[in-house]
């Protein structure tokens, strides 16, 4: 499960330096057989009910009902509500909706309707959900909302700490694990210097993502005028048409086998950017925000931003560029199939481009909260 392996991440690499622990809690790893007024039952009574975030995730199955919901997810839901309602400080919410086709051996329009239901009545209680394409923009999301989540429990943490102090009620602070810091971990210049390498690399496979989709435009342009050519001239072989359109093809293909090796590439360079800049901004509030000066952080801000224009400028290109393939005339299966194979991986760049944004914006959050405690500070 993504969700498991990206705690085991942040656990792994930010728990020394921070001082926070991140324990997936799960009916699977945290209940055991029993009895008791349903299985849901059983589960609420063995899993812990202090739990600081509570995590959902749905697709097109709402779930089984219980003696007091319609679903395991929605009484777990409706009690996680329960606790915030009472102190909004006791627990975070965060919801996560698959929003992608559901084949249609899976399909089961009674129970989507429920989950589209329950969505619906999320943000009609003021929440605010996120939806995601697939597994891997989850993997992204989570892992940024996850360090946006700790940052929020550490200014949290540090404010009460304060107040203790300015009352008197506490002498010492306890912080010793954050103090112990191991040589080899990286600092927050480090962590910068990742981001802005990272983003040095998305930069050039956008580049090289721009310039092969010119070129093939450029190639798909010459192919139809020495089509266009050879019919002026007078009637043209079938044969010999087919050739040409073949030529088209292949060309098509090459531009897919080359955009097969650029997205994982583009995903992996923004992924780890990212990381590292919400890791830094992090470590930054975690020492009082001195680690980032001013500059540092409209640096950042200003890369941030420079990302979202390059990344928007990149969708739209390829926007266009798919309509102009879509449209080209049905002429052989071998054309038909090449088109095909264009429009999945451009499809598949916009996704990419769309998740790429997606982070942006939470990173560019993640700097102004920065930002925000360092002018506090000052």
């Amino acid at each position: 499960m993504r969700l498991e392996e990206v705690i085991r991440e942040l656990n792994v690499t930010w728990s020394r330096q921070l001082g926070v622990h991140v324990d997936l809690v799960k009916w699977e790893t945290h209940a055991f057989p029993d009895f008791g007024d349903g299985p849901q039952d059983v589960i609420n009574t063995q899993v812990p009910g202090d739990y600081d975030i509570f995590i959902g995730i749905m697709w097109c199955r709402f779930g089984t009902p219980t003696n007091r919901a319609e679903s395991g997810t929605a009484e777990e839901f409706a009690r996680a509500k329960e606790r915030y309602d009472r102190d909004p400080s006791s627990v975070k919410l965060m919801c996560y909706f698959k929003d992608s086709p559901v084949t249609p051996s899976k399909l089961d329009l009674e129970q989507l309707a429920k989950v589209t239901s329950f969505r619906q009545s999320i943000g009609d209680e003021g929440g605010l959900y996120w939806t995601f394409s697939g597994i891997d923009q989850f993997e992204k999301l989570i892992r940024l909302h996850l360090a946006r989540q700790i940052q929020t429990y550490l200014n949290q943490e540090r404010t009460a700490l304060r107040k203790s102090i300015d009352d008197g009620s506490v002498g010492t602070v306890r912080t010793a694990q954050r103090e112990i810091i191991e040589e080899d971990d990286e600092g927050v210049l480090d962590l910068m210097d990742v981001f802005e390498d990272r983003l040095e690399e998305m930069t050039s496979v956008s580049a090289r993502i721009a310039k092969a989709t010119e070129e093939l435009g450029v190639q798909l342009t010459a192919r139809s005028a020495e089509i266009n050519d050879a019919k002026d001239k007078g009637d043209i072989p079938r044969n010999a048409a087919k050739r040409l359109i073949a030529k088209a093809a292949s060309d098509m293909d090459q531009y897919v086998a080359r955009m097969e090796a650029e997205l994982p590439a583009f995903s992996k360079s923004v992924s780890e950017g990212l990381n590292a800049l919400v890791k830094a901004m992090t470590l930054s509030i975690d020492t009082d925000a001195q680690n980032a000066s001013d500059d540092e952080i409209s640096s950042a801000m200003d890369a941030v931003e420079q990302m979202k224009n390059g990344i928007k400028d990149s969708h739209d290109s390829i926007s266009g560029f798919r309509e102009v393939v879509i449209g080209l005339p049905r002429l052989t299966s071998v054309l038909n199939e090449s088109k095909r194979g264009v429009a999945d991986v451009l499809d598949r760049l916009r996704v990419e481009f769309k998740t790429a944004d997606s982070l942006a914006n939470e990173a560019r959050s993640v700097i102004q909260q920065v930002a925000a405690k360092r002018q506090c500070g000052k």
